[in-house]
């Protein structure tokens, strides 16, 4: 049933008619800072949120983990000189951080390790993850226990059309030239690094290798070896990653990141179960999450938030405006985590017939929670949040 009413700001017969024709069959609520319904459209409607459910993955990660958590790699050596790099979920082992780990190495000594071997078994081998299945961008980043770059390439071509790194940061290793043959030259194109765990392990095993023979450690036998963690070896090095959580939820929320949510969302699981994470006991730890955070009725009701993964890619996943804007009342201590455009600090939720936005309009009486959910073929969200900025008295300053 479609509703629309109006309790404190002046709403023209017009702009309630153009608020409607734009939300089609969505929904649309909008809330004075002190929490009167400004304006509702079909609150209790379910729709597909996409990924307006990074913002209360964010929530539930930093009151689980706490804003200055810091991913954790950590390295083993064996009786033989082997080195072991044993990775537990970090999603920001980027290269800058390899180089790091790698001159922290040295300086504790290590000059030769004879094999390099990666450990991913800190994630269950076959995570029940929505991926879009065949697609090589960036988003669609598979999800593991130890990834480096986002589990991706970022390749680009010289002026004789050969393929090379597109990060001054970054080597072109074996695996990426590999994928840089089945493509023609073009413009640069950063690619994930598919379905098969072994690819993305040997693309960590492979930068390791070129930053620690950069560091002066020679590596003997630079043959792929993957082996999970036994008592044969020795914890040398906890590397603790340069960003805090707090930092990371900034570039996930603003580049609306699916590999890091979800590198978050079986952390969850992990703090909770222990390793390895599972995406069972990552749904649990979750719901358990939201339901402390937004009330008991949260976490598993499909009326007010099904949410049973970090990125927002699944389908089946829902809210209302009504149920989610009680995460945004709840948000709003973290509110500068939001991505700020004009007027607004604010997540965009997108799939293909899927265009949502939630957040908060900044005005001169303070801030406005939102909600606009359509789920329709037209993509009408920037001139909902228009048509909604008009009823907002002069703006304020952007926290």
């Amino acid at each position: 049933m479609t509703s629309a009413f109006l309790l404190t700001l002046p709403l023209t017969a017009d702009g309630q008619q153009a608020l409607v024709d734009l939300a089609g069959n969505g929904s649309v609520l909008l809330q004075s800072p002190s929490g009167e319904i400004v304006f509702s459209l079909n609150a209790d409607m379910p729709l597909v949120p996409a990924s307006l459910l990074k913002i209360p993955l964010a929530q539930a990660a930093l009151t689980a983990l706490g804003s200055d958590y810091r991913f954790e790699t950590h390295f083993y050596q064996n009786a033989r000189g082997d080195l072991l790099v044993r990775g537990l979920g970090d999603p920001f082992l980027v290269s800058e951080e390899i180089a790091l780990i790698a001159k922290r190495l040295s300086q504790q000594g290590l000059q030769r390790i004879r094999r390099l071997v990666v450990d991913d078994s800190a994630f269950e081998s076959e995570l029940d993850l929505p991926l879009e299945a065949g697609a090589d961008d960036p988003y669609a980043a598979r999800n593991s226990a130890l990834a480096v770059n986002f589990n991706t390439v970022n390749l680009a071509w010289n002026t004789e059309q050969q393929v090379i790194s597109a990060e001054p940061q970054t080597p072109l290793t074996e695996v990426a030239r590999s994928l840089g043959r089945s493509l023609a030259p073009g413009q640069p194109q950063r690619l994930n690094l598919g379905s098969n765990p072994e690819l993305g392990l040997a693309q960590v095993q492979q930068l390791f290798a070129h930053f620690l023979t950069d560091a002066g450690i020679s590596v003997t036998d630079e043959r792929f070896y993957r082996e999970p963690l036994t008592d044969d070896w020795q914890l040398v090095y906890r590397h603790l990653n340069s960003r805090a959580l707090r930092d990371i939820l900034v570039g996930m929320l603003r580049y609306s990141n699916n590999f890091i949510a979800n590198q978050l969302f079986l952390t969850l699981g992990a703090q909770a179960s222990g390793y390895p994470a599972t995406t069972e006991n990552s749904k649990e730890a979750l719901q358990a999450r939201l339901a402390d955070l937004y009330g008991p009725d949260f976490g598993d009701n499909p009326d007010l938030l099904l949410m049973t993964e970090g990125s927002g890619l699944g389908r089946h996943q829902r809210t209302t405006a009504s149920g989610f804007m009680r995460v945004l009342e709840q948000f709003l201590p973290y509110v500068a985590l939001l991505p700020v455009t004009g007027r607004a600090l604010r997540k965009s939720g997108t799939l293909t017939g899927v265009y949502n936005y939630a957040g908060y309009l900044n005005s001169a009486d303070g801030l406005y929670p939102f909600v606009i959910l359509t789920n329709q073929p037209e993509n009408e969200r920037d001139a909902l949040l228009n048509e909604l900025e008009r009823l907002l008295p002069t703006h304020g300053s952007v926290p």
